[in-house]
């Protein structure tokens, strides 16, 4: 493989190439194949067989995982595969940002595996609604519960990848996209709701549930569900300005890059974040409901 991508006037950019280049690699990544291969898996036993959409609520988690949490280490080794490919080059080979950018693009690729799983799953919620035990119930409406749902599943296909980006930029030592994708993981468990004193900040984390069993009970209390506080919308656009804070900051590796337009434009965007980030825990659901009705054992 060479990174020399000559072009004609009448052809595709080089980013063009390098970009479409990209893309086909992570589409033909093994481990992309095992994810993309459970994630259908899932989604043709909750359209076939299950057809349960209140269990269909919590069903996020799995592309979260194996897209989005997998793509982590997709990216990182699709990112070390174009560099070793750059040194190979030598001279002739694309900067370190054009290809930045290119393993960027590369994103559509999980990401459309998400929306393939989202939009059936969002339809099976809404043709057949969930059981009144389960949310939408009381305050919660359908726009909270698809909104928590995409923002847990498509955004996390694209933040996934983008972290992996970022650590295959800026940590060099082996295994480093391993070692981050156990770590998500440890911190992610006790911000799924298991405490009701992280209900209102967990949403920090790009990777938390916003409703479901999310309480501790003794073994034959019974158990109910909670929606929790805020806005499943703005977490939305939190999480896109997270991910593009992660693009913004894997360009800025490049010691060749325009690092003082970088600079001010990764300010701004972290500003953007906060903000966004306190209209999530402050709108929306104002306090956390929880359903009066049982949930079966």
């Amino acid at each position: 493989m060479t990174q020399t991508l000559p072009t004609t006037a009448s052809g595709p950019s080089a980013r063009t190439v390098l970009a479409v280049r990209e893309i086909r690699n992570y589409a033909t990544s093994p481990l992309f194949l095992i994810g993309l291969a459970l994630t259908i898996a899932l989604l043709i036993y909750r359209l076939v067989w299950s057809r349960n959409s209140a269990e269909a609520l919590t069903d996020p988690i799995a592309p979260a995982a194996t897209i989005g949490l997998l793509g982590i280490i997709v990216m990182a080794r699709l990112t070390r595969r174009s560099d070793r490919a750059a040194e190979a080059a030598g001279a002739t080979a694309v900067s370190e940002s054009e290809r930045t950018i290119a393993l960027a693009w590369a994103v559509t690729v999980p990401v459309a595996v998400a929306l393939i799983w989202y939009l059936p799953t969002a339809w099976l919620v809404i043709s057949r609604p969930p059981a009144a035990w389960a949310v939408p119930s009381g305050p919660v409406t359908y726009a909270y519960v698809l909104s928590a749902m995409f923002a847990q599943s498509v955004v996390a296909a694209a933040g996934g990848p983008l972290l992996g980006l970022v650590i295959a930029r800026w940590l060099k030592f082996r295994g480093a996209a391993v070692l981050s994708s156990v770590l998500m993981v440890i911190i992610t468990m006790p911000l799924q709701g298991w405490f009701e004193s992280t209900w209102r900040w967990h949403v920090v984390w790009p990777w938390t549930y916003w409703y479901g069993p999310l309480t501790f009970t003794a073994e034959g209390e019974p158990v109910h569900w909670v929606a929790l506080p805020g806005s499943p919308q703005m977490w939305i656009v939190y999480l896109l300005l997270l991910c593009a804070v992660g693009v913004a900051v894997a360009l800025y590796h490049d010691p060749d890059g325009r690092r003082s337009r970088l600079r001010a434009m990764i300010a701004v965007l972290v500003a953007a974040s906060l903000v966004a980030l306190v209209l999530t825990m402050f709108t929306g659901l104002p306090e956390a409901y929880h359903n009066p009705l049982v949930a079966p054992a």
